[in-house]
């Protein structure tokens, strides 16, 4: 694996659980009811947006370091999915 592809890895896996953390930390200080099914649906969720977020946010923002991504990760997978819609769905009008 060469050194860039180390870097891109290692930039993956600090969003993936920056991501996972911030949707399990926003989870729990809910009043939902938690099952195991909530806990892993919630914790893949957003980790998978923290990922999807941390990335693109480059493409708007070139230079963009990597805890600034971790940043954006961490505030996308707080948010979860339905505060991003009515974030996209405000913006569209």
């Amino acid at each position: 694996m060469t050194p860039e592809e180390q870097k891109a890895a290692q930039g993956f896996s600090w969003l993936l659980v920056a991501g996972l953390f911030a949707g399990l930390g926003a989870l729990l200080a809910s009043k939902e009811t938690l099952t195991i099914r909530v806990v892993v649906g919630r914790a893949l969720s957003s980790a998978m947006l923290g990922v999807g977020a941390g990335k693109t946010a480059p493409i708007f923002f070139p230079g963009l370091p990597l805890e600034a991504q971790i940043g954006i990760a961490c505030l996308a997978a707080s948010l979860g999915t339905s505060g991003i819609e009515r974030i996209v769905q405000k913006w569209r009008g």
